[in-house]
């Protein structure tokens, strides 16, 4: 009984936002605003994405606040967990940049003072690398890429990737043990 009286002034309030009352956007932005811009901070290490982030949330939330059940968990919950959500899509599309800017890179363009030699090597070597890579599952590839591109610790691979932290050391550590194996053998050849 209880939780459905907590729950009822969070619902009239979704209620409220999702038929555009002004005075509950403020009063949700207000509640919120700053705890997802804290978040932002966090999970994505600047301010201007950590506004984004607060941008993007409010338009997320707008768009499914009749979709919002008190019955089903706090507000709280429910608006940070789509904050998270939203925050790790954007790392995501960083690591995604990141490799789309690698892989249109012109190979010779590494050191422009270096011979052929030296090229077909670097070009050998970033072939087998993104092999290597290819080769990973999902969870091993996305826990490497957040911990060494996205430069995120384990714990911060956990809480992003939503697994126990034993989970993100053993999937980082599987990658590079893969990684090392698959360069080693690839090289014998």
């Amino acid at each position: 009984m209880r939780s459905r009286r907590a729950g009822k002034p969070e619902q009239t309030l979704m209620r409220a936002f999702a038929d555009g009352e002004r005075s509950s956007a403020e009063r949700l932005y207000e509640l919120y605003s700053s705890r997802i811009y804290g978040l932002g901070l966090v999970m994505l290490g600047n301010e201007a994405a950590a506004e984004d982030l607060v941008q993007d949330t409010f338009v997320k939330v707008w768009r499914n606040a009749s979709r919002y059940d008190s019955g089903r968990g706090s507000l709280d919950t429910w608006i940070l967990l789509m904050a998270r959500n939203l925050a790790i899509d954007s790392l995501r599309r960083r690591v995604l940049d990141a490799r789309m800017m690698e892989a249109t890179r012109p190979r010779d363009e590494s050191d422009p003072s270096a011979g052929p030699d030296a090229i077909a090597e670097t070009t050998d070597l970033v072939d087998r690398a993104r092999r290597a890579m290819a080769g990973l599952s999902d969870g091993q590839r996305a826990a490497l890429e957040l911990a060494y591109f996205g430069g995120k610790t384990s714990a911060e691979v956990a809480e992003l990737e939503g697994i126990p932290l034993g989970t993100a050391k053993t999937r980082i550590r599987t990658a590079l043990l893969k990684l090392r194996e698959s360069l080693e053998s690839s090289h014998d050849l």
